[in-house]
């Protein structure tokens, strides 16, 4: 699901003052200074007129704010609690449940209904939940891949967020479960749904989850110095600073880029010192006028940061240090530094202090919207006890404000979500699938149940929201997807050249860069981008398309989804490719059009691979998984459904994640006309 380091842009860019902007405002202050002296002239000499016009017009307005109030009084007084527990896998609990290991979830399920959940198409996580939100498929909602590509010039940027003018635009083009009550003066709470930044105006509260970037504007890019010698390759996903070691290192963090009139963008930077003493196990920091000591093997507590980013501009972060070593050689992790939830330098919750009422009430927490930091594992830059420590704080934050809000509600919607399984699968799988490449057969007890131990975790969740509840209030636990092993790593791009749909600049050229950067788009007819997604070099659509819209793509759609359908390993002689779905199939609406041709439904095992992501063409077709991100979900949506538990009884067959959007308009008052006039894609379920 976490696509941290999967970053083709550059992040934002915020615009800086110069001084002579001062001088511009200083100037503008000056004529506006006289302007106002007359106004207020003017208005002592016609006090009586202008208090005679104002008072039956205060009055009238009143009374009309009054009648709005009156018939905005909220008609539904029960409970709605949604737990969004990412990514877990029914084989998973219902092995679990048989073997006692759920009692909560056990319990609901003889209470109420225990489904299988139908997933979208893709089966990944921006997509699932807004489908789940917007009760409708990715044609509609316009988010169908987390890379999308821009026709016009081939550039790829992430789905998850969007910038206009210095602004985060939404980027889910429908309207959304909590929106539809807001119009009947229903409360809703949202903490962290995927695919809510920027956050929403809606009666009641919400934190917006996956798409808040970093301080830099990228899904999360840690900071990492080193005095072992590096290799070119070294710095992948995070920003790698090789350093000389000493007794005192003077080193920066990496802020936001900014740019000014006729200045080329730079990043901000702010210096901290380290001091090295006798004691390997700590060292001394030096930060902003602050000094304090953190642990070897040991997170600090968050440490606040503030870049000047020109005239009355301050960007305020909050970050932690882990200390890995010091001897032999000295090695510094830095979290990405997220936005300070007190001051955030963009609106990260609605209202825009809600985010400063959770960190002043429970404390500071992670405002990044994917905030465990799985690349840096995946390079060794974290150790995988450091991982696991962050995983259970992010899971402490979200209880805490959880039960914070469970304790206020009186009644309408409370959605709470939950990344930590979805994570902790990605990142442990290898512990539990012998066949894995990089499986561990002697590894600690503690990491071949840690899978387990974090659906117990959910479990206690279910257990303590479930307490909470009366007769007529609802609960609802689901997954948007389901898990399993990811063995083999899939390269659609080479596919693509070996077969002679792609080609690159330099024919003799065993591989091409990522961004798309080598295709020779003049003999392309298809190329791959994303974790699925094939498009048709299209004449009049794509920049350079060289193939006719009509027959002609019609015919080489159907020419690829058959061969690659024939696709097979030789290593463990099996198919890759489980089914090719054409867009007409799994997308329909007003942003179709925007979707790919094809998309890969993969076999179990076998993934798109990174590289493919960004549009590379990797040397060979396909190869071991050897990362420790090791378990996923972008196979076949058939073979990954996800799970739904209430606490009412299912009465829909197949339940679908587009029913929830529905079937909660529908407990909430809304009659079968209205929805049949929202044309939802999902169902009433209850």
């Amino acid at each position: 699901m976490f696509l941290g380091y999967i970053d083709p842009g550059t992040g934002f860019t915020i615009f800086g003052a110069g001084a002579w902007i001062a001088a511009f405002l200083l100037g503008f202050f000056g004529l506006f200074s006289l302007f106002f002296k007359k106004i207020i002239s003017f208005l002592n000499k016609h006090k009586k007129i202008i208090i005679a016009l104002i008072c039956p017009a205060l009055i009238i307005f009143l009374i009309i704010i009054g009648v709005t109030m009156h018939d905005k009084k909220p008609s539904f007084g029960n409970k709605i609690i949604i737990l969004g527990f990412d990514g877990l896998s029914p084989e998973i609990i219902e092995r679990m449940m048989q073997e006692g290991k759920l009692p909560n979830f056990t319990a609901l399920k003889n209470l109420g209904s225990y489904r299988r959940l139908s997933t979208t198409n893709p089966p990944q996580s921006p997509v699932a939940w807004s489908g789940f939100a917007t009760g409708k498929n990715p044609g509609k909602h316009n988010i169908f891949d987390f890379i999308v590509r821009d026709p016009k010039d081939y550039s790829l940027s992430l789905s998850l967020s969007k910038m206009n003018n210095g602004k985060p635009q939404k980027v889910i083009r429908e309207k959304c479960f909590w929106q539809y009550t807001s119009d009947n003066n229903i409360p809703a709470t949202i903490l962290s749904c995927p695919v809510t930044f920027p956050p929403d105006k809606l009666s009641g509260r919400m934190l917006s989850g996956m798409g808040v970037p970093d301080i830099l504007g990228t899904e999360g890019t840690f900071t990492f110095y080193t005095s072992e010698k590096q290799n070119d390759t070294a710095d992948v996903a995070g920003k790698v600073f090789q350093v000389r070691k000493s007794h005192l290192l003077v080193l920066s963090l990496i802020g936001p880029r900014v740019s000014g009139f006729g200045k080329k963008a730079r990043n901000l930077q702010v210096p901290f010192k380290v001091t090295l003493g006798d004691d390997p196990q700590k060292v001394s920091i030096e930060l902003q006028g602050k000094n304090f000591e953190i642990y070897r093997e040991r997170w600090s507590q968050w440490q606040e940061v503030s870049f000047d980013a020109g005239l009355f501009k301050k960007i305020k972060g909050i970050f932690k240090f882990y200390l890995v070593q010091t001897q032999p050689e000295f090695k510094l992790y830095v979290s990405p530094i997220n936005f300070d939830p007190r001051a955030p330098f963009f609106q990260i919750s609605h209202p825009k202090d809600y985010s400063r009422e959770l960190a002043e009430k429970l404390g500071l927490y992670f405002t990044q919207g994917m905030p465990m930091d799985t690349w840096a594992v995946n390079e060794s830059r974290l150790p995988e006890a450091a991982f696991i420590e962050e995983a259970e704080e992010i899971f402490k934050d979200k209880q805490a404000q959880l039960d914070y809000e469970l304790k206020r509600q009186k009644n309408g919607i409370l959605f709470c979500y939950f990344e930590s399984s979805d994570i902790i699968q990605h990142m442990f799988w290898r512990y539990i699938d012998q066949r894995h490449p990089l499986y561990e057969k002697d590894a600690p007890a503690e990491y071949k149940e840690m899978i387990e131990t974090w659906y117990k975790k959910l479990d206690t969740v279910l257990g303590n929201v479930a307490k909470q509840l009366g007769p007529e209030d609802t609960l609802i636990a689901l997954s948007d997807h389901g898990f399993n092993t990811f063995r083999r790593t899939v390269h659609l791009n080479s596919w693509l050249r070996e077969n002679g749909y792609l080609q690159l600049k330099d024919e003799q050229s065993a591989q091409g860069a990522e961004l798309l950067r080598d295709i020779d788009w003049s003999r392309t007819r298809a190329y791959a981008i994303g974790f699925g997604s094939i498009y048709i070099n299209q004449k009049g659509r794509e920049a350079d398309g060289i193939v006719q819209p009509g027959e002609e793509s019609e015919r080489l759609k159907k020419e690829i989804s058959q061969k690659l359908r024939a696709w097979s390993d030789d290593k463990y002689n099996q198919p890759i490719v489980s089914r090719v779905y054409p867009k007409e199939e799994i997308f329909w609406g007003k942003f179709a059009p925007q979707t790919p041709e094809l998309y890969v439904g993969f076999n179990i095992g076998y993934r798109a691979s990174w590289q493919t992501a960004l549009g590379a063409v990797p040397a060979g077709l396909i190869e071991d998984n050897l990362k420790k991100w090791s378990g996923d979900h972008l196979f076949d949506p058939g073979l990954v459904p996800g799970v739904i538990f209430s606490n009412k009884k299912i009465t829909a067959e197949a339940p679908s994640i587009y029913d929830i959007a529905p079937t909660l308009l529908k407990i909430t008052g809304r009659t079968a006309d209205e929805l049949k006039e929202l044309e939802f894609d999902g169902k009433v379920l209850f």
